[in-house]
């Protein structure tokens, strides 16, 4: 064998080992510009409960209840601090709720136990200045029968977060679609916390792992309602309602109906009133009419009542 055929024979591995592991590193189930959901094998160490089914509706409901801090009020470049100081804020859009509910779930059923499943999704968003489309990136497992969050980036400009990157733009302030298209924002590392300026805000039945700020572990076994957004910009989502919300909505509505409909008679009556003929007091018939009133009412004795009705017939 000469010496060409042996190096050609050592390239060969070397150059389909890439390929193959890329391949093998991730399926992506969805993909819509730079927003995903897929399947990441380079998750070994977490010992995930897969496959696992959660429904949609469970998932919805827990995405709506995600909620982040400000971690430093003190930065002079964190969007949240500057913009929303102690508020908390709404992570996910009604609009990415729907799209990762379903995909999640999904996803969580094809996943075996060395694998996540990862995900970016944008929206736009005026909870800081004005209306932008801001990106949200992280990784989903079950662990202990609970829904394992961990965020890498919460409500970022995919723009700006590839130029400062270092990535080469032909555009010193935008970067291209083209340019875009193989860019990925970090999922999070179940190893060590990324530096940020959010923290993930607890609620009943989630808490912080090993009092990290960018990962949750929700419990499945825990009811959860859908919550709506705070300025109601965003229309609920009726479909991912839980039984006890949608009684309370029925009852509204049934009080709402009932008020409007005492309402709607009210305003006839009044209209029907303000319709009827004017009669004049002193006239011979509004006379008449009282004086069998007071009769009938037992004011006036029966004797009373013939003389008065005499008494004005005889005006005629």
């Amino acid at each position: 064998m000469n010496r060409a055929t042996l190096l050609k024979l050592m390239l060969i591995p070397a150059l389909a080992l890439p390929f193959t592991t890329s391949q093998a590193a991730t399926e992506m189930l969805w993909k819509e510009g730079n927003d995903y959901i897929a399947i990441n094998s380079d998750a070994a160490s977490i010992n995930a409960n897969h496959p696992y089914k959660v429904e949609t509706q469970k998932l919805a409901r827990i995405l709506s209840q995600l909620k982040i801090g400000a971690k430093q009020q003190n930065s002079l470049t964190s969007i949240i601090s500057s913009s929303s100081k102690s508020k908390d804020i709404r992570i996910f859009t009604d609009k990415e709720i729907d799209l990762l509910a379903q995909g999640i779930s999904n996803a969580l059923t094809k996943a075996s136990a060395n694998e996540a499943v990862t995900f970016s999704i944008s929206d736009f968003r005026d909870v800081y200045f004005g209306d932008k489309r801001l990106s949200i990136s992280g990784t989903a497992f079950i662990q202990d029968n609970a829904l394992n969050l961990l965020f890498g980036e919460v409500h970022v400009d995919l723009h700006k977060k590839y130029i400062r990157s270092g990535e080469g733009v032909s555009n010193s302030r935008f970067a291209s679609n083209v340019e875009l298209a193989n860019f990925k924002l970090p999922t999070g590392n179940v190893n060590k916390e990324a530096s940020h300026d959010w923290k993930l805000k607890p609620f009943p039945g989630a808490s912080l792992v090993n009092n990290r700020t960018d990962w949750l572990s929700i419990k499945l076994a825990h009811q959860y309602n859908y919550q709506q957004p705070e300025n109601h910009a965003e229309k609920i989502k009726s479909k991912y309602l839980s039984e006890i919300q949608k009684n309370e909505l029925t009852s509204k509505e049934s009080a709402i109906e009932e008020r409007l409909k005492r309402l709607e008679n009210a305003t006839k009556a009044v209209e029907a009133q303000k319709a009827a003929p004017t009669i004049d007091p002193n006239s011979v018939e509004a006379r008449l009419k009282k004086v069998k009133s007071l009769y009938e009412q037992g004011v006036i004795p029966e004797s009373v009542y013939l003389n008065k009705m005499n008494a004005i017939i005889n005006e005629l």
